[in-house]
C-alpha cells in the first residue's frame, strides 16, 4: 500500500527549537515516517519544512503539530 507523502510548512516563535518537539508529535502516531527536515532559527523566529510519508488523516497531523507549543502556523505546501 502507498502511503501519501506531503510536505508541511512550520512557523513558530520560541525560545526554545521546536524541531524536536514537532518531530515527536510526527512520529507519536504509529506508522507517521519523516522524510525529510529543513528547519531555520534566527533568534526566536522558527520556520521548516517537513516531508512526511502519512499513516493517518492530514488534519489529524496538522492539529497535533499546532498543539506543540511555540507553533503558530502548519499548512500543506501544495506542488
Amino acid at each position: 500500500m502507498n502511503n501519501p507523502i506531503i510536505d508541511l510548512k512550520i512557523q513558530g516563535n520560541s525560545s526554545r527549537l521546536l524541531v524536536y518537539e514537532v518531530l515527536n508529535a510526527v512520529s507519536r502516531r504509529k506508522g507517521n515516517r519523516v522524510r525529510q527536515v529543513d528547519f531555520d532559527y534566527q533568534e526566536h523566529t522558527q520556520r521548516g519544512i517537513i516531508k512526511v510519508e502519512l499513516h493517518e488523516p492530514e488534519q489529524v497531523l496538522i492539529r497535533r503539530i499546532l498543539a506543540v507549543s511555540g507553533v503558530s502556523k502548519v499548512f500543506p505546501i501544495t506542488a
